[in-house]
């Protein structure tokens, strides 16, 4: 025990002196008064009255000297204020790091409705530890972290904040977060953390503890208890460009059971069911499932899992779902030009989805890259080409060349074909007869050489931030290429190539990250609409609106005069990977794993001394008026 409101020496010093005083005053003898009366007889009493000397007469007065003792006792007592030997009084600075992320949704906890309803019970239990003196900060931390608060010594206004905390679609960013604690803790005393995780980023967190003083003291309360989860880790869809009515899908759904478990995926179109298949996967695998040539109607199409394994749980299930877009219907503007060449106008004309215009090499100027989606430049180069754009150069000659161009290649013949590249899908390229050279380009770094004539390119592509650049490096019309299906399909191929993250495909964005989300370049503000109907004002820089994704789902982009929707997933197989890991460890320090002995409570016993020497003020009251100790 030890007295924390008077040193030892006051205190005892002070016990004495009150006690002394006590006693003096029952060493006194008591003085009688002299009172004159007129009657004789009454005088004598008093005259033969005298001291009584039976020992219970001495005794009361001992015991009534006792409890005053006692009472005396108990105030400075009080005073002294009394604690356990074991309770800190040096005020602690404490960090309450409660994970948010999507993993904390999983419902694989006993006695809590998820693991972050653990973590909130868990938290109130250290602010309901912790004494006057100590001090308090609430953070959050998923894809963002949140300080809450500064460090403050009222946490009973934090119980609120900790009820209202909710699970964001995000994975959780543990290296900021330990930075952050860091920081804030360098200079105070008595630091402790507790980390109110399922540790799902344990892969992460021996690097990010290695920043943490060693004189830390940290607590890991864990809140999960399986891994057993199926989720779609990739979910997209593309519009083909010759048949705007028919779209491919891809799908990824990957297991995290230990075991083989049966499952099945279905494809809805606006609500309505649109296909349905089985899947068996193997202990922690993965299945790529394409699904080509799909019709669907509408905008919105959405993908879900479903675990079918009779005795086998999915414990988390924001990951069953995913949401993608179908891409809009418009047309391809194409701007080419050329000094009248047919064989190349005519398979961009009868394509419907190609709004094609001529212009004379004359009429070029750098705007027609911002009004057209594609730029074709036959047997024409421009000095300078612009920092934005698709470009497709047939037969390019000159310094603005993007490829050098060293002499010609003598007969021709194409001897090399890469089957794969995007632009050679469903071209034959190997029998076509050239009848002049063809120009002799370098490639550079970067490029994709798509089919060469010995060692010299022939067709080649190359994306280089904002531009796309595809070259041809024979001219068309010197072959046999316009007599053959090859070249209205190679032209396909191309627009295809260009306006596949335009226009094709409709990118899902991955919630956890900052969006770039192209908008109308009139607007100077974008209002996005989230899943759950709050709209957030987002302003606009060089036509993309930044904005930072937590929900799963369907949101709502105005920008200016235009709307359009925009699907936004988790997609994140480490965040999917929800097994909590046995402990976390970092060197050097001793991570403890619950909150129960890890705090003090503050016990105050002066109350009770206080309430005691009030209830032996009301003994002696009663003792002396029954004349008990008188």
């Amino acid at each position: 025990m030890k007295f924390i409101g008077l040193t030892p020496e006051i205190f005892w010093a002070l016990l004495g002196g009150m006690a002394a005083i006590v006693t003096l005053l029952y060493v006194l003898k008591m003085r009688r008064r002299r009172v004159t009366v007129p009657f004789s007889p009454m005088w004598s009493r008093v005259l033969a009255s005298k001291e009584a000397t039976t020992w219970w007469e001495r005794l009361k007065r001992l015991i009534s000297l006792l409890v005053q003792l006692i009472f005396v006792a108990l105030v400075v007592l009080a005073l002294a204020d009394p604690r356990p030997e074991e309770e800190q009084l040096v005020g602690r600075n404490i960090v309450l790091l409660i994970d948010t992320s999507a993993s904390m949704a999983a419902i694989d906890v006993s006695g809590g409705v998820d693991r972050l309803d653990i973590a909130r019970h868990e938290a109130q239990k250290v602010l309901d530890s912790m004494g006057p003196d100590d001090s308090v900060m609430l953070v959050t931390m998923d894809g963002q972290l949140r300080p809450l608060t500064p460090f403050i010594k009222e946490s009973a206004i934090l119980s609120q904040q900790i009820k209202d905390l909710k699970v964001t679609a995000t994975p959780a960013d543990i290296r900021q977060a330990l930075r952050f604690v860091r920081d804030a803790i360098k200079g105070k005393g008595k630091a402790e953390v507790y980390l109110l995780s399922d540790g799902a980023f344990a892969q992460d967190f021996n690097e990010a503890a290695a920043q943490l003083p060693r004189e830390i003291k940290f607590s890991h309360v864990r809140t999960g208890e399986s891994g057993h989860n199926v989720a779609i880790t990739a979910f997209n869809v593309r519009r083909y460009i010759a048949n705007k009515q028919d779209y491919e899908i891809y799908v990824e759904v990957r297991s995290y059971f230990e075991r083989e478990v049966d499952v099945e995926l279905k494809l809805f179109a606006e609500g309505s069911l649109a296909d349905i298949k089985a899947i068996k996967l193997a202990p922690g695998g993965s299945e790529l499932l394409f699904f080509p040539d799909q019709g669907f109607g509408g905008k919105q199409l959405m993908a879900r899992v479903e675990l079918k394994t009779a005795d086998a749980k999915d414990v988390f299930p924001m990951d069953n779902e995913a949401h993608a877009i179908l891409p809009r219907a418009r047309k391809t503007t194409v701007a080419l030009i050329t000094e009248g060449n047919l064989f190349l106008l005519a398979p961009l004309v009868l394509n419907e989805n190609v709004d094609v215009k001529e212009f004379k090499p004359s009429a070029w100027t750098p705007k027609l890259a911002e009004d057209y989606d594609v730029v074709v430049f036959d047997r024409f180069t421009p000095e300078a080409l612009p920092e934005r754009g698709n470009f497709m150069f047939v037969a390019p000659q000159g310094p603005g060349s993007p490829w050098p161009v060293n002499g010609v290649i003598e007969k021709p013949t194409i001897t090399g074909v890469k089957k794969k590249d995007p632009l050679l899908r469903w071209v034959a390229l190997k029998d076509i007869e050239f009848a002049a050279t063809a120009q002799k380009m370098t490639a550079g770094k970067g490029d994709e050489v798509a089919a060469t004539s010995g060692a010299d390119p022939m067709i080649l592509s190359r994306r280089e931030g904002d531009r796309s650049l595809v070259g041809l490096a024979f001219d068309i019309r010197m072959s046999d290429m316009p007599l053959r299906i090859t070249l209205p399909v190679l032209m396909i191929n191309v627009v295809d190539f260009f306006m596949n993250d335009e226009n094709s495909l409709v990118p899902t964005y991955r919630t956890g990250t900052a969006w770039s989300i192209p908008v109308s370049k009139e607007a100077e503000v974008a209002t996005i609409t989230d899943p759950e109907g709050v709209a957030h004002q987002v302003p606009i820089y060089e036509g993309k609106a930044i904005f930072y994704g937590e929900h799963i789902g369907i949101h709502t982009i105005k920008a200016g005069p235009e709307e359009f929707l925009l699907a936004a997933n988790l997609a994140n197989p480490r965040e999917s990977g929800i097994a909590p890991p046995p402990e976390l460890v970092i060197e050097g320090v001793e991570v403890a794993t619950a909150t129960s002995g890890l705090s003090f409570v503050r016990r105050e016993y002066w109350i009770f001394l206080v309430l005691a020497a009030i209830a032996l003020l009301l003994i002696e009251w009663l003792t002396y008026n029954r004349r008990w100790t008188v």
